[in-house]
């Protein structure tokens, strides 16, 4: 019985790790949102300043968990692009404030449309398991990342030293 756990549990294992590179893959891939060619960081980055106009690289670090300097950079290519105007804040002359161009307005709307897409192809993918099946990987899937933000934590603990 043990001897079939570990296989099952190394399954898993593998199949995270399945799951990481395929989605490393897709992220490093150009997708087309309705005329527009952009990468998933760019398109992140252009979903966070439809949602909440006026937003600084600053702030879109904090949610991302990214550096100011790599926001600063995709939205700068952004900009030359003609989607994303930087306007600077009326209260503090050093921050500018972010927000969508027409163009870059409608590149959001065709990619939330590719990201319903995507999610309406794997919910029907999904469709076969019962509400349980799901609510159980769901409970694997937490215990998952918990050992990931252990990780994580472990990691950044023995570089700030």
């Amino acid at each position: 019985m043990a001897r079939n756990r570990q296989e099952l549990l190394k399954k898993v294992w593998d199949a995270q790790d399945e799951a990481y590179e395929l989605m490393v893959e897709y992220d490093s891939l150009p997708h087309h949102y309705g005329e527009a060619i952009l990468y998933q960081a760019e398109g992140e980055i252009i979903d966070l300043i439809a949602i909440h106009p006026g937003v600084t690289i600053t702030d879109l670090g904090n949610i991302l968990k990214k550096t100011a300097s790599a926001c600063s950079q995709i939205v700068r290519k952004l900009r030359e692009k003609g989607w994303v105007e930087q306007t600077r804040n009326r209260e503090n002359n050093r921050v500018y404030n972010l927000t969508l161009t027409e163009t870059g307005m409608q590149i959001y709307q065709g990619h939330q449309a590719f990201t319903q897409n995507c999610r309406d192809i794997t919910f029907e993918l999904l469709g076969d398991f019962s509400e349980e099946e799901l609510e159980t990987y769901l409970r694997v899937q937490e215990k998952l990342n918990e050992a990931y933000h252990g990780d994580v934590k472990r990691s950044r603990e023995r570089f700030i030293r």
